[in-house]
């Protein structure tokens, strides 16, 4: 068994948080789309396969004639059969590749490269994020997605002294590989550092309280969709945020 399919489990319903990550995914998978839109990319590069809401959301872009050419990265065997399963018929334009994010090469280069909930599994962030320059084509976007070490309800676990420190790793992270926390401060020093320009940095879902009591609220979908909406002036409160990169000097 591949080191990474040791933590797929975490990638199924069947996990307690699940939901919620799927909720986050999707959010950031349709902003994706729209992204790609904005800026008229015809080629993506997706780097893992997650909880599949971002790639759904992007072959839905593919399948629509939005973009011409999708390729979806991961070294994880036996996430990538289950997304070919679940996913078929793959449509044209789709590639599915098995390999290390920081040993991937391609000769075309792509308009829009996302690395969305990425930097806190690997090594090596500050390697992967200047390896990624290099396959960006010019005038290209980088678009990068973590969970935020200070959002609103570590924020008041910290303050009601029950997490000592905001960017401390918890059982659901360590289930899901999770090596590190970023707030949006740290992961703009890294990429900068990197040879990256910030652009846009967004919230993509307001979390007020815990996992556990958030299911006992039993919250409409519509107030989870509110939480998705007010989100993005709020990157530094959100449960999770993205932010819009280009190569400095570009």
């Amino acid at each position: 068994m591949s080191e990474l399919d040791r933590h797929a489990s975490a990638y199924t319903p069947a996990f307690a948080h699940f939901e919620e990550n799927r909720i986050v995914h999707a959010a950031y998978g349709q902003r994706l789309r729209a992204l790609a839109r904005e800026r008229g990319a015809r080629s993506v590069l997706s780097l893992g396969v997650g909880h599949q809401e971002v790639a759904q959301a992007l072959l839905e872009a593919l399948r629509s004639g939005e973009i011409d050419r999708h390729v979806l990265i991961d070294a994880a065997p036996q996430l990538l059969a289950g997304f070919a399963r679940d996913q078929a018929p793959l449509p044209a334009g789709l590639q599915l590749v098995e390999a290390w994010f920081e040993q991937y090469q391609d000769a075309q280069g792509f308009d829009l490269i996302e690395a969305g909930f990425v930097l806190e599994h690997v090594d090596d962030p500050a390697l992967l994020l200047r390896h990624l320059r290099s396959l960006l084509r010019p005038g290209g976007l980088l678009c990068v997605a973590v969970p935020n070490a200070t959002s609103l309800h570590r924020r008041l676990g910290h303050a009601a002294g029950l997490l000592p420190d905001m960017f401390q790793l918890g059982q659901a992270d360590l289930a899901l590989g999770h090596r590190r926390y970023f707030d949006p401060a740290s992961l703009r020093a890294l990429a900068e550092a990197a040879g990256w320009q910030l652009l846009r940095c967004e919230g993509l879902l307001l979390k007020p309280f815990t996992t556990g009591q958030l299911e006992r609220l039993a919250l409409a979908p519509e107030i989870w969709r509110a939480l998705q909406q007010v989100a993005a002036p709020y990157p530094e409160l959100s449960n999770a945020f993205c932010m819009d990169l280009q190569a400095a000097g570009a």
